[in-house]
């Protein structure tokens, strides 16, 4: 209803403006009438009120005769009498704001408001009418474009297409139709870079998630697009999207560990890339010659990441604030956006889409409208995208049947002989973990492997050095014994004859006894020159258990001298372990440290463990036979020795 016609269906004025009987029946609530007057008479009562008392006042100053206060308080009582008078004539034009008042004083621009939001609502309303009648093709047939959903023997061939023919600084994903059946497209490198998607309970969020990183894999190839999953409803919804080649990584709030190293391995693949692209001297990743692929994080129901790990939301803030250049997408799921999301993070998601909701505010959040609570909540997939161009509906169309359509992709994958990617992060260290790994070779001396250290994100094979000594600290029963043990298997075969390559050393193994220390030597299998032991050359490696009596300076045993002189000597390597850091008496000769925690804190911290470190130690993974931390160059990196089926080291 436009302005003029608001003014042509208005009564005529007279020119004495005053009550006029007909105004309760126009606007049709009489009640609405009463409470307007009754509002006007405490108004007046309220301002009548001051006014009394201060015509009190002055008369209590004139009988008083103070004449300086009669001064100060006459403006006062003349500005409440003067709100009074304007009160008075409010109520005296009261009538005016009868229907016919609104229209003269241009209450019409509220009425084409109304009438414009009405027929946006009521094109909304058919846009889900339209929708919910019509399901639409399932994601296989878009993905063909056979327009047979059961396709799925030729489907993998159309997924290498895709891939041959996709653009690498693209990542578009048909996930859905619009009211005009036309296909819901997203890319999020140009309608994003982020995305907030929200819905509650049973809107389809999560079948929604799931269609859209089944399209991304389609349309991408491993190498171009990678998927980090983070599921926090117990990890039915990615299930299945970890058999996809692209995904890095799959974890769920079953296994916080897990999911800490994920998020801080994300942190770690931001930093990454922006070394990558200052050394390529460019801005983007999509600018250089051999980008890193395209990294999408998936997070479902993102209100329970944030409750359980609370100090670890700065990742994922770093993420959506520097990750669009960098090649790094986040998409956050959540039943409820108020609250949830930070501003700053909320600042960089360009992209909102949301599906059924119940608060009229969350919907207007996202979309700037409350038409998702208008969506029937018997058809699940239902929502609206917004793109800055206003709220557009659609519907999910998911896959007929997902996993079958997850098993086309690794065929596809296995077609175009995609390896792997590296995974981003990797799982805690195992409580028992299988020897593994092959000795290398640096400058003639051996690397050991012995277990697999833990960086905080990934993994890796430690090796121990066989130069410089080191020490092995912790009680009875905590694996010290086995690491000898497997450091002892390892070099026998190297100082059998034939071996190749000829090690350049000597080896010497000792362990206590009931009676002392038992000792045994294994020379080389080609002696040494009598030259090369005055140069150094050839050396000694000396694996030594139980050596805290022979560290004592008044021990009397034959070996402590040449113990001594061993670690004293350039050429030699000692490996010994002691039950406290007490018995070492010069620690400084020793480079390397491998301190199996104890349980008392005094005694962890005396050995070297730093605090911050121990706090991170729980009771139970002290405990485990075999782990211990690697103290070297200054860093403390917690270790898991292989497990071996030998309890004492036998020479």
């Amino acid at each position: 209803m436009t302005k003029a016609h608001s003014l042509a269906t208005a009564p005529p004025s007279s020119g004495a403006v005053g009550p006029e009987p007909s105004t309760e029946a126009e606007d049709g609530n009489p009640r609405s009438a009463n409470t307007g007057r009754f509002q006007v008479i405490l108004t007046l009562v309220a301002q009548t009120a001051p006014a009394l008392a201060q015509a009190g006042m002055i008369w209590y100053v004139v009988g008083q005769g103070r004449w300086m206060l009669l001064l100060l308080l006459l403006p006062s009582l003349t500005g409440t009498l003067a709100m009074v008078l304007l009160s008075l004539l409010r109520a005296h034009r009261q009538p005016l704001t009868a229907p016919s008042a609104r229209a003269q004083l241009g209450y019409g621009a509220a009425s084409d408001r109304a009438s414009l939001s009405t027929t946006t609502e009521d094109r909304t309303r058919q846009d889900l009418t339209e929708l919910a009648a019509d399901p639409g093709p399932r994601l296989e047939s878009r993905l063909s474009g056979s327009g047979a959903s059961g396709a799925h023997g030729q489907l993998w061939q159309g997924i290498v297409h895709a891939w041959l023919s996709a653009s690498g600084s693209a990542a578009p994903a048909v996930i859905g139709i619009r009211p005009d059946h036309g296909p819901l497209t997203i890319d999020l490198p140009r309608d994003g870079p982020h995305a907030l998607v929200a819905g509650t309970t049973g809107s389809g969020k999560s079948v929604f998630l799931q269609t859209w990183c089944l399209a991304l894999a389609a349309s991408q190839p491993p190498d171009r697009l990678n998927l980090i999953l983070l599921d926090f409803k117990g990890g039915a919804g990615f299930g299945l999207l970890a058999r996809l080649p692209h995904t890095v990584g799959c974890v769920t709030n079953l296994d916080l560990d897990r999911a800490v190293r994920a998020l801080n391995g994300l942190q770690r693949e931001l930093e990454r890339r922006q070394r990558l692209v200052a050394r390529a001297g460019v801005e983007d990743t999509a600018l250089m010659a051999d980008p890193p692929a395209r990294l999408v994080v998936v997070i479902d129901e993102f209100q329970a990441l944030r409750q359980l790990l609370p100090d670890y939301l700065d990742r994922l803030t770093s993420l959506a604030s520097q990750g669009r250049s960098l090649g790094m997408n986040l998409v956050a799921c959540t039943q409820q956006t108020m609250g949830q999301v930070s501003a700053q993070m909320r600042a960089n998601m360009n992209l909102g889409i949301c599906l059924r909701v119940r608060d009229p505010l969350q919907s207007r959040e996202l979309l700037g409208s409350s038409c998702a609570t208008a969506i029937d909540p018997a058809c699940p997939g239902l929502g609206f995208l917004e793109q800055g161009r206003g709220p557009q509906a659609f519907r999910t169309c998911p896959a007929a049947d997902p996993q079958a359509l997850v098993e086309q992709i690794i065929k596809a994958g296995r077609f175009c002989g995609c390896r792997p990617p590296a995974p981003l992060f990797s799982p805690p260290l195992p409580e028992h973990d299988p020897a593994c790994g092959k000795i290398l070779w640096r400058s003639g001396r051996p690397l050991i492997p012995l277990g697999h250290m833990d960086d905080g994100v990934l993994l890796h094979l430690y090796r121990l050095p066989l130069k410089g000594h080191t020490a092995l600290i912790g009680p009875p029963g905590r694996g010290k014994s086995i690491l000898l043990a497997l450091l002892a298997r390892s070099l026998l075969p190297l100082m059998q004859p034939g071996a190749r390559p000829e090690p350049c050393f000597d080896l010497r193994i000792t362990r206590r006894t009931g009676h002392g220390y038992s000792s045994r030597d294994f020379p080389g299998p080609v002696p040494a020159p009598p030259h090369d032991r005055q140069n150094g050359n050839r050396g000694l490696v000396w694996i030594l258990d139980d050596a805290q009596d022979l560290l004592d300076p008044l021990c009397r045993d034959p070996l402590a001298p040449l113990l001594q002189e061993a670690l004293g000597q350039e050429g030699a390597t000692v490996v010994l372990a002691v039950d406290t850091a007490n018995a070492l008496r010069r620690p400084e000769r020793f480079s390397r440290r491998l301190v199996f925690p104890c349980g008392e804190r005094g005694a962890d911290l005396a050995a070297g463990i730093p605090a911050d470190q121990l706090a991170t130690l729980s009771t139970r993974v002290s405990a485990i036979p075999g782990r211990c931390l690697v103290l070297e160059a200054g860093l403390a990196i917690p270790l898991q020795v292989f497990s071996l089926a030998v309890k004492r080291m036998n020479p």
